[in-house]
């Protein structure tokens, strides 16, 4: 296997994410369109805009600014963002505008041409194999010896044209295994077992900002970040409206 240091990733959003994921020293940071869910309480990626990645990358870029920052960052290129060369060129340019020269692209074979005219005009590309939620069905994926054929003949290609980091997700341990074992760049596994070189969730998954029915089979949930949001503004409200002097809000010593 091509085995290297293990790489931590985190899909982040905003300027208290980027800065709790920069404080806690991870690799790389995915601006992902999974913000349409999490953010924004849609029903999936497909309705999330090139505005909406442009606000979300803009606040994320800053906070590595301000804190001079080296680890790499990554744009989403959200869904009808692909369909032709021109329109793939459009989005590129205004991304390049706010600072993005490093973008995550869904699909397989058929982005080719996109892919090598990014590549051509100096941007750097990561691909997305396994499941695509713009595309795919929210399921497993590469469960049979067909597809998984597909996916390593597809990672040879983009290996080929100068990717050197594969997004792979939802797709059997094993399977992910081989996969790392043919790339001699970074796999970055979201539900792919553990023998890739890097791993990937999303910030409010890892600190359990999200609701507890949301619940796929990779997702490890490191805080309780939501349970304790809501204690938090249960004891705001009590201090709101507290008659006794000492557990009021607001004090006296808190009003001018």
């Amino acid at each position: 296997m091509n085995k290297k240091t293990k790489k931590v990733w985190i899909t982040a959003y905003d300027v208290p994410s980027a800065t709790a994921s920069l404080d806690a020293g991870v690799d790389g940071i995915l601006v992902g369109d999974s913000l349409g869910m999490t953010v924004y309480g849609l029903d999936s990626t497909k309705e999330v805009t090139v505005e909406m990645m442009c606000r979300h990358f803009e606040a994320v870029y800053k906070t590595l600014k301000k804190h001079n920052s080296e680890v790499e960052l990554v744009l989403d290129f959200p869904f009808g963002t692909t369909e032709n060369i021109l329109i793939a060129l459009e989005t590129a340019e205004k991304f390049k505008n706010i600072g993005a020269e490093c973008f995550k692209i869904e699909g397989g074979k058929e982005m080719l041409p996109i892919f090598l005219e990014l590549i051509s005009r100096g941007f750097e590309i990561i691909g997305h194999l396994g499941l695509t939620p713009q595309t795919s069905e929210l399921k497993v994926q590469a469960k049979t010896m067909e597809e998984q054929q597909e996916i390593l003949e597809v990672i040879k290609i983009f290996e080929d044209i100068g990717i050197t980091k594969i997004v792979l997700e939802c797709v059997p341990a094993d399977f992910a295994k081989k996969a790392q074992e043919i790339f001699s760049g970074d796999i970055v596994g979201i539900g792919a077992g553990s023998d890739v070189n890097a791993q990937i969730l999303v910030f409010d998954d890892v600190i359990g900002r999200t609701a507890s029915n949301f619940s796929p089979k990779f997702l490890r949930r490191f805080g309780k970040s939501l349970e304790e949001s809501v204690n938090a503004v249960q004891k705001y409200k009590k201090a709101v409206l507290c008659s006794d002097e000492k557990n009021m809000f607001p004090k006296e010593e808190e009003s001018y």
